[in-house]
């Protein structure tokens, strides 16, 4: 043998080698980790506790968009508070502190509402997940943004919700990458930060975080105080109910309350398995068409029909984080609740 090809055979060696160590070493890192539902724990912890700014790419089906957030952590003294900038097209922002969000848009001014998180898979496992209706499987580790990740899969073990893939920061366990799959691993939803720094915040950055839309549309302030003065019913239970959930999911909240598009009521109704959800709303319709529609936007499902009891016609519609397919089930079981005698 040649000693150019004893050369070159002992760098394909030494490669391989290299590569085999490496892949080794994550499996090690990998079995000497905590179990995959502390992990879960602290993601949802540390959302919440740390503050962070960084630019990070969020996919939705076919549309991806490049955005950047600064968020400053809880304290005993100041609330959570988020910025979320978009990066692409108009320019576009949103900002919370506490539950309050503005959503700023050019030339459209800022609205303002009530909402959660604006990065809400953060804190979509808080609960905990059951292991009767997902397996929990903690992969290896790998590289997110240039830091060192845990590669953790929540995998569905039926078609009627879907899967995640988790990387979590190695060191503090913050969400870097997440991907929702469906049950053909097609990517539906996916969020994955490009760079991203931990820490207190410097002076500059946290002055832009504090500071307030420069105007507030009252129309939007007046209408949303008079829903709530006219908001849900007490004491009193939903008239509808589903015939059919997938397994896992029970019912979490129902009220009844006023149409913001009409003059009657609309039963709600919220079901979690405490990782999805999904609502119910069924309200009468005066137009008395039949028909049916549905639509998916990245992990969104919506799916609207009438349901027709004798002269009366209603309006079912279900939203929420599950397939469309299952969506679809759920509508088409919806009826009213049979009075027990």
């Amino acid at each position: 043998m040649t000693t150019n090809k004893f050369m070159k055979q002992m760098q394909w060696i030494t490669r391989k080698l290299l590569i085999l160590c490496f892949f080794i070493s994550g499996l090690l890192s990998a079995e000497t980790l905590s179990d995959a539902g502390y992990l879960l724990e602290r993601m949802a912890a540390s959302a919440k506790r740390l503050s962070f700014q960084g630019e990070f790419v969020y996919q939705q089906g076919a549309q991806l968009q490049t955005l950047s957030v600064i968020h400053q952590a809880e304290d005993k003294n100041i609330s959570e508070k988020e910025r979320i900038f978009y990066l692409d097209g108009a320019p576009r922002e949103v900002i919370r502190s506490g539950n309050e969000l503005f959503f700023s848009s050019y030339n459209e001014g800022v609205t303002k509402f009530q909402h959660g998180s604006l990065m809400p898979v953060m804190n979509k496992f808080q609960s905990g997940v059951s292991e009767s209706f997902y397996d929990l499987k903690i992969v290896g580790i790998d590289r997110v943004a240039g830091r060192e990740a845990v590669l953790l899969l929540v995998l569905p073990k039926d078609r009627f919700r879907y899967g995640y893939q988790l990387w979590l920061d190695q060191e503090s366990s913050l969400l870097l990458k997440s991907v929702l799959v469906d049950d053909q691993g097609k990517i539906i939803e996916r969020l994955q930060f490009t760079s991203l720094s931990i820490g207190q915040l410097t002076d500059d950055v946290w002055a832009l975080l504090d500071r307030k839309p420069s105007s507030v549309d009252e129309t939007i302030q007046i209408r949303s105080n008079s829903v709530k003065e006219r908001s849900e019913k007490p004491g009193v239970l939903p008239e509808w109910e589903t015939g059919w959930l997938p397994a896992g999911f029970v019912l979490e909240n129902s009220t009844i309350r006023p149409s913001p598009v009409s003059k009657h009521d609309v039963d709600a109704l919220i079901f979690s398995d405490g990782i999805a959800t999904f609502s119910v709303f069924v309200e009468q319709d005066d137009t008395k068409v039949l028909s049916q529609a549905s639509e998916q936007i990245g992990a969104l499902s919506a799916v609207s029909k009438i349901y027709r009891e004798g002269n009366q016609y209603f309006h079912v519609t279900v939203v929420g984080d599950i397939p469309l397919g299952t969506a679809e089930r759920v509508a088409v079981s919806v009826r009213p609740v049979k009075i027990k005698h």
